[in-house]
Parts: structure tokens; sequence; C-alpha cells
């Protein structure tokens, strides 16, 4: 997320809210002099076919790479918010389906230590992490409903998984559903 009070900082995201309110970006850290510059819709799928047009009519700059949405990257990372360590590797998700919306995937992800005062934090914080570790656009396409709870003490035993399998379970209920 962009820091506040640095001037590119405040620039770029200043320039991506006149296109819309609804875009902001993350930059890598920098990789053999080069970074990654990833505009993000922050899951607004509406806004995915706007990120995708102005990643393409970007200019190609040396040291620069720019990408539409947030890329997967895996469940193998920390996230900070609102002084809260959220770690994915201590969490579980138990899916969830509808029956009148079978081909819908809701999930209930369950956070160690999740205390009611942290609830809306804690919301805040799954999304990013599951926007994080499946990608931006997978998230919007493959999850449609997601609820945070506290970790069950027992989660496997109430048929949780963890959450770093997440993707395998989506790719497994695609096949299962006929959909890849």
């Amino acid at each position: 997320m962009p820091n506040g009070g640095d001037p590119f900082w405040d620039s770029a995201l200043s320039q991506l809210r006149a296109v819309n309110r609804g875009l902001s970006f993350e930059m890598s850290e920098p990789q053999h002099r080069c970074r990654d510059f990833v505009i993000t819709a922050w899951g607004d799928s509406r806004l995915f076919p706007l990120v995708d047009s102005m990643v393409a009519a970007a200019p190609v700059m040396r040291r620069w790479t720019f990408i539409p949405l947030k890329p997967a990257m895996g469940f193998d990372f920390t996230h900070h918010y609102e002084h809260i360590l959220y770690d994915p590797k201590t969490m579980w998700f138990l899916p969830l389906e509808a029956a009148e919306r079978p081909q819908d995937l809701g999930l209930r992800i369950g956070v160690p230590s999740l205390r009611e005062i942290d609830q809306e934090a804690a919301e805040h914080a799954v999304t990013v992490i599951l926007e994080t570790g499946l990608g931006e656009r997978e998230r919007a396409a493959d999850v449609q409903h997601v609820e945070v709870v506290r970790k069950p003490n027992d989660p496997a035993k109430e048929g949780y998984l963890e959450l770093p399998e997440l993707p395998s379970y989506i790719a497994w209920r695609k096949r299962k559903l006929g959909n890849l």
C-alpha cells in the first residue's frame, strides 16, 4: 500500500485516483535495480478492464515492469494491519457452499486469537491476504463470500483446512465442477 508523505507515492496515488478513486498501487522492493509497479483495484472486478487497459498503454521503461492487479504470491508471508500481525500460515479456512448457487465458493477464515474489537481490521487484513495469496483477479473470480471468525481450537476436526492449501482446494473444486 502506498506510503503517505513521500512525494513519489503521493504523486503516483494522486494520478491513479484522478483516473478512478478505486485505484491504488503497490511496488516491489528493487531487485537488481528493477521494480514492479502493480496497479490494484482492491478486488473491485468492475475496474479490472480499466486496470488492464492502463497497463497495456503504459510505456516500456527500463527498470520498471507495470503489472495489472496483484499477482498470486502464495501464502508464505505475513501482513501487518493496525499494529496486528496476521500470518496466513496460522489461519484455516472452511469451504462454504449454498445450495441455490453451487458454483459460488464462500470461505470461513479462522484467525487465531481474533477478538471482537479486531473484527473489522481482521476482515480487511484477510481480504488483503487472499488477494496477495491467490492473486487479485483469481480471488475475485474464485471466492464469492468471506467470513472471518476466531480459529476453532481443533480446526481440522471441524472440517477446516490450512489456508496455504486454498489454491489446491480451488483447483480441485474447479475440476470437480468441470470448470477447467
